[in-house]
């Protein structure tokens, strides 16, 4: 089915045609920086921040040895010596020793955990990242030469000489359906149709 437009200025569609040019470049660079992001997390989640992890949990572990070791240490001073202590400083290092080793446990445990939903995420986007880039490198190139043949078209009437003021109206391709943009004889089809329509217009117009 035919649908009507009213074109009154060619630059405008000329204008348009860049920006959707531009709208491409910006597209697909935004992508594959994006993907660059996306593989420095993945690294850092799966490698980098599990490392640290592992060894801080050993640090932690030695951390609590020593901190026990220097309580012993302590106690029996003051049982050689008979000295009376509380050992208040020495119990406050054990303390935090343990603190830090319970923390250096807990993210340990967390790191497969938070991996994995960010894979599945990861995952999620990329599906439907494959579907836009797809119809960025095959079917929005056909939408914009469809237009740039759409704006030689008009270019040619206009140099015919055909009167074409404010109230002019040409009669342009009706738009085409999702099953034809999936393939490319669906693209072959709409391109023949396109240019029979518009050939059928000039002549019109004539």
């Amino acid at each position: 089915m035919g649908q009507s437009a009213r074109v009154k200025s060619i630059d405008a569609l000329q204008a348009m045609s860049a920006a959707l040019e531009c709208f491409h470049d910006d597209a697909a660079s935004a992508l594959d920086d994006l993907e660059m992001e996306i593989r420095r997390a993945l690294q850092w989640i799966g490698q980098d921040c599990r490392q640290y992890w592992n060894e801080e949990l050993r640090r932690s572990r030695d951390g609590v040895i020593e901190a026990r070791l220097q309580l012993e240490n302590a106690r029996m001073f003051r049982h050689i010596a008979e000295e009376h202590s509380s050992f208040i400083e020495e119990k406050k290092t054990l303390e935090r020793a343990k603190r830090r080793l319970q923390n250096a446990e807990t993210k340990v445990e967390a790191i497969p955990h938070w991996a994995f939903r960010i894979e599945r995420a990861v995952n999620e986007y990329r599906g439907s990242r494959s579907q836009f880039a797809n119809w960025l490198d095959a079917d929005f190139p056909r939408a914009v030469a469809a237009l740039s043949r759409m704006i030689s078209d008009l270019e040619t009437y206009v140099r015919l000489g055909a009167p074409m003021d404010e109230h002019a109206t040409i009669a342009l391709e009706a738009a085409r359906s999702a099953d034809e943009a999936q393939s490319a004889e669906g693209a072959q089809k709409t391109d023949a149709e396109t240019n029979k329509t518009a050939d059928q217009n000039i002549e019109e117009a004539h």
